[in-house]
């Protein structure tokens, strides 16, 4: 039945207003229905003929009426007023809205960049000045002349792995001594190893890509502050992932000599053990070791860049000298390495990963900018700049009041027929105010008079796609309707059906003649391992059966005899049913197509078969054949409640079309036909 209505509503689809200045085929409620509309809607779904074909058009007219009519109840009743249906309407809207608010030409110059990138591996040194959240000017300021301090060091000489430990609030920069239950740790000394496009936060990412190798940046400002980079290298990117079987040894609790030692002791043995005993013998990288060193489908920034500079004169399935790193010492072997995609093989995958991405922000900026072009924008600066002197600082810990002999009647911007007062912006600051840090307030008042701007404009402009793209309109017209088709035929048939016990229970007794059961075999059907002896067990199972044991019974005696104890599902196990010819393969063909069948008085008849393409043997209790009966309502209850809903759904129609207004014009649906 639900199939039925989805079916119905597909075919129903994207109804929307013509002129009225067409002939009107069709009044329901007081809605008109143009021939225009009709038409145009019948022919977009008769794929089939552009013939107009009488029977057709009477079938679609029905089944038009019979939608639009149950549409009029269900805003009657409110359906559309619901939380539910507001939720779902507008998590559809989210799903379908991108297309539409996305500028398909940033989005591709997006995607062409980051694939192009990833044609390369970089490997960057930083060091990281952070800048607290809502710094006022003189601490970004300071931040910027410290990060130019450490740049004039780096260019007068000084070491880059110092100055980053010394300067860096990157904490993986700088040496961690060693604690109970955890060994020291080495810092990286600013070195961020090897990465490629979409592995670093855009705007480093865009700075690294603009250097040339061995460059010192000027500071480079990111959400995390300040960064000084220098570019170490830059090389062909050879693969997008790779497979590696690793050995790893660490100098912890053991010389540096010894370390090394052990390495060359391991790498000589792989020859004769192989790499996956000498990682699960030697490797101290737990992790791996436990999985025969395995590290599957690892990218240029997971692994160290030793790594990289190892793989570069390597070939699929060599083993590496042993070098050293940071952690430990290494050899691996290279067991595959995977190549970077096609651009439209990795299109989707991008895409998926900028709309995730700070590159995200240029579609919707460009939509914002768009739409504030399109809908004539207005800003006026000066009354944004009066509220200085409305809110104070103490909207930096949360506490400020809007004084109350504010009026705030000024516009600060409009678009479109929408206004915006400075009492609106007070009221969503005061809304938004939270505990942080203090900063400079008119830039703060200015940042947040911007961001409330840039909403609204996003929200006006959003809220009139609709109008815009009638594609999209259509589509957003038919998930509202289709959402209120499926709450009123849920409330006057699906459920209604579940919940009427006694309206169910008179339709079966009015129809009981409908639910009568064929000709039944009472069947058990036993599967035997192919390990037990089939004639022994068949021989049982007779024996036991005469015995009248139930099938549980009969179960745990043959679970006894071949002292079975462990999975016996895996040796014995059973099913019983009633079954009607066709309703069970293996029951048909060896209980119904043999002489068995004609004997309606066969009790206890035992039949094997042996399947050579499996490890087991079938044998079957044939108790009796059980003559047509009644079925009772249980026993077809699906059926009778698919049944029900039919006739509900029937007499709901009858109750629409007797209780609302409609009127069909034959004389224009007749000059449709041809």
């Amino acid at each position: 039945m639900k199939r039925n209505l989805i079916l119905t509503v597909f075919v129903l689809l994207s109804f929307f207003a013509y002129s009225q200045k067409d002939s009107i085929v069709l009044e329901i409620g007081n809605e008109k229905i143009s021939k225009t509309e009709f038409l145009s809607m019948y022919n977009k779904n008769n794929t089939y003929s552009q013939a107009k074909d009488k029977q057709d058009l009477d079938s679609y007219l029905n089944l038009y009426i019979n939608y639009k009519l149950k549409l009029l109840q269900a805003h009657e009743l409110g359906l559309d007023t619901t939380s539910t249906y507001y939720s779902e309407v507008n998590d559809y809207r989210k799903q379908i809205v991108e297309p539409y608010i996305n500028d398909r030409t940033i989005t591709d110059s997006l995607v062409q960049e980051a694939y192009d990138r990833m044609s390369e591996f970089l490997r960057a040194s930083h060091i990281l000045i952070n800048i607290p959240a809502n710094a006022t000017p003189k601490d970004t300021l300071a931040a910027y002349e410290k990060a130019l301090m450490i740049r004039d060091k780096l260019l007068k000489g000084e070491s880059f792995e110092d100055l980053a430990k010394e300067y860096s609030d990157d904490p993986s920069a700088k040496d961690v001594p060693a604690e109970e239950n955890r060994p020291a740790r080495v810092g990286n000394g600013g070195d961020l190893g090897y990465f490629t496009s979409m592995q670093m936060i855009y705007p480093f990412e865009n700075a690294c890509y603009s250097m040339k190798k061995g460059e010192i940046s000027l500071p480079i400002r990111t959400s995390f502050g300040y960064h000084i980079v220098k570019l170490v290298d830059r090389i062909p990117a050879d693969f997008s992932t790779c497979d590696l079987k690793h050995v790893l040894i660490t100098t912890d609790n053991r010389t540096e000599e010894e370390a090394e030692r052990i390495i060359n002791e391991a790498r000589s043995y792989v020859v004769t053990w192989g790499i996956d005993s000498v990682a699960k013998i030697y490797s101290d990288d737990k992790f791996s070791a436990q999985n025969a060193g395995w590290l599957m489908r690892q990218k240029c920034n997971t692994i160290p860049p030793e790594f990289i500079l190892a793989m570069k004169n390597m070939k699929d399935g060599e083993l590496s000298q042993p070098f050293k790193t940071r952690f430990g010492w290494h050899i691996f072997r290279l067991v595959k390495r995977y190549p970077i995609k096609s651009l439209e093989e990795e299109r989707k995958n991008i895409e998926q990963r900028i709309s995730k991405d700070q590159r995200a922000y240029r579609s919707i900026e460009s939509f914002i900018s768009k739409a504030k072009q399109e809908y004539g924008f207005k800003e006026y600066r000066n009354n944004i700049l009066e509220l200085s002197n409305v809110v104070t600082d103490s909207v930096f810990s949360g506490t400020w009041q809007i004084p109350e002999d504010f009026k705030g009647e000024k516009i600060i911007f409009s678009i479109g027929d929408s206004s915006y007062t400075q009492m609106d912006l007070v009221q969503e600051l005061y809304t938004a105010q939270r505990k942080q840090t203090p900063t400079y307030l008119p830039d703060f008042i200015e940042n947040f008079a911007k961001d409330f701007e840039d909403n609204k404009s996003f929200e006006y402009a959003d809220a009139r796609l609709e109008d815009k793209h009638s594609e999209f309109r259509e589509n957003m017209q038919s998930f509202r309707e289709g959402i209120l088709i499926f709450a009123i035929t849920d409330k006057e048939v699906w459920n209604k059906s579940l919940v009427d016990t006694l309206g169910l229970q008179m339709y079966y007794d009015n129809h009981k003649a409908e639910y009568i059961w064929k000709e039944r075999a009472d069947v058990t059907n036993w599967t035997i391992d192919k390990s037990l002896k089939i004639k022994k067990v068949e021989n049982l199972i007779k024996k036991y059966t005469k015995k009248g044991l139930t099938n549980d019974e009969i179960l745990a005696q043959l679970l006894k005899k071949f002292s079975i104890k462990k999975t016996p599902s895996r040796y014995i196990s059973y099913t019983w049913g009633k079954y009607e010819k066709t309703a069970n393969k293996n029951v048909e063909k060896l209980i119904w197509n043999t002489p068995l069948s004609n004997d309606l008085n066969a009790k206890d008849v035992i039949i094997t078969d042996t399947n050579l393409l499996t490890n087991k043997n079938t044998i079957m209790v044939l108790k009796q054949f059980i003559a047509p009966q009644q079925k009772t309502l249980d026993e077809c209850k699906g059926v009778v409640t698919s049944q029900y809903q039919e006739y509900l759904e029937k007499k709901w129609i009858e109750e629409l079309r007797s209780k609302y207004y409609y009127k069909v014009n034959y004389d224009v649906l007749n000059s449709i036909k041809q």
